[in-house]
């Protein structure tokens, strides 16, 4: 069984229209069965670390999915070519930007999923806030690529879990002051960008 988290209803319409998914709950979240893949699952966790790691959850416990894949948007933290709006990543390690023991950073997690989605890899930064800072986001970048609101406790529900997981995620801005307009304008190219990789990748696995 997989398990496919996007955080919003625009992330995952282009999946779900490809997939012909049908709802099957919507209760606390609308889940989302593929019926030519009836062993995959879809997700709408709404978005921030707590609400998607308690789909990581539901997914792992209620429909017993056995890998994790997390997919959606994200901002950029370095301002290198290759990280410019539209492109995707495979995420390595995933780490919380803003949560930390007392003095103790957390560790990042580190993907150990079964898919080669043949995308450059990326480490991802997670906060449950959007980054439209510069002064936080160059201090995002000493940890990481990328940023999310997701990603992070995705990976640590499913590590609670021994369940393998994978991500993808897409850049839609590069996380600055003046991007909050970039990232609505980019995210729906940015989401069919992903869902097609997606689609390709999991109905023939």
């Amino acid at each position: 069984m997989i398990g496919l988290i996007f955080a919003t209803r625009t992330e995952a319409r282009p999946f779900l229209d490809w997939s012909r998914a049908m709802r099957i709950d919507t209760k606390p979240f609308g889940v989302f069965q593929v019926p030519s893949k009836p062993e995959l699952f879809v997700i709408i966790s709404g978005m921030g670390k707590v609400v998607s790691a308690v789909a990581c959850h539901s997914l792992i416990k209620e429909f017993k999915v056995e890998e994790i894949v997390n997919a959606g948007a994200c901002g950029a933290l370095r301002d290198e070519k290759r990280f410019a709006p539209g492109e995707l990543f495979c995420i390595t390690s995933a780490a919380e930007g803003d949560h930390e023991k007392p003095g103790t950073p957390r560790q990042p997690l580190i993907s150990d999923g079964q898919f080669d989605w043949d995308l450059p890899a990326a480490r991802l930064m997670t906060c449950d806030r959007p980054v439209f800072d510069a002064d936080w986001r160059s201090k995002l970048a000493e940890g990481g690529d990328l940023v999310d609101m997701e990603g992070a406790a995705v990976a640590r529900v499913a590590a609670m879990h021994d369940v393998r997981w994978s991500m993808v995620k897409g850049i839609t801005d590069m996380a600055v002051p003046t991007d909050r307009a970039e990232l609505k304008r980019n995210l729906t190219a940015v989401s069919e960008k992903i869902c097609r990789l997606l689609w390709r990748q999991l109905r023939d696995y």
